[in-house]
């Protein structure tokens, strides 16, 4: 627990240092950009006016997607922690109760403006659609296309179109989980926004790294009992 602390604590600094840097970097090149318009035009306030916006609008988009960056791969690990524990505890005791626990963190973390997922749910080769939410109108789209089946000829995460639940609009992503050469099911993820490439990448990374072997785990567990 204290190398633990000791990590985290160094981490926070690293993010505090990174975020002072940043932003006396963005204060420091908005003054010559100040005086580079001024020069330009210097009898309208407007095109000054104008610039600062467009360059404060850009320095938030950056600094959001520099957060989303650097906050992910830590707290990832340290949010996923309580459910590894529960596992280990015997608390989770099925594949069930961990499909339901493992969508709404997947819902409750991944929270960003780049990488907001809505609605999550868990398929595997030995369970139904699992989610903490009633999900039987994706349940039942999913099944006459053959979501599962299908799931076993991918390698990495697809946006598979455009769903509409409760009325609204949502993207469609399939992300198959893999341990080995072992297929186990896959996950699905509805998103209002896009997901860039860049961020899939984090998702796929999640199921390697914190989806497979549970999932493993928990499917050997339902096979003892």
């Amino acid at each position: 627990m204290g190398r633990h602390q000791s990590y985290s604590f160094i981490y926070n600094v690293q993010r505090v240092i990174l975020l002072v840097f940043y932003t006396t970097t963005a204060i420091a090149l908005s003054i010559p950009l100040a005086r580079l318009v001024t020069t330009l035009s210097p009898e309208s306030l407007f095109p000054l006016i104008a610039t600062l916006v467009i360059y404060m609008v850009l320095v938030v988009v950056i600094g959001s997607f520099i957060h989303v960056v650097s906050y992910i791969p830590f707290n990832l690990a340290s949010a996923f922690d309580p459910i590894k524990n529960d596992i280990a505890s015997g608390t989770i005791k099925d594949l069930d109760q961990f499909g339901k626990r493992i969508s709404r963190f997947t819902i409750d973390f991944f929270d960003f403006s780049f990488l907001d997922i809505t609605h999550a749910f868990i398929q595997t080769e030995k369970s139904d659609l699992i989610s903490h939410e009633d999900m039987e109108e994706v349940k039942a789209a999913l099944g006459a296309y053959g979501m599962l089946e299908k799931s076993k000829q991918l390698e990495e995460i697809i946006r598979a179109g455009q769903f509409s639940l409760h009325d609204n609009e949502y993207h469609l992503y399939i992300l198959p989980i893999w341990l080995g050469d072992r297929w186990l099911g896959y996950m699905g993820l509805l998103s209002r926004k896009r997901i860039s490439r860049f961020f899939q990448r984090f998702l796929m990374e999640f199921e390697n790294n914190f989806l497979d072997d549970q999932i493993m785990y928990m499917m050997n567990c339902t096979k003892k009992g």
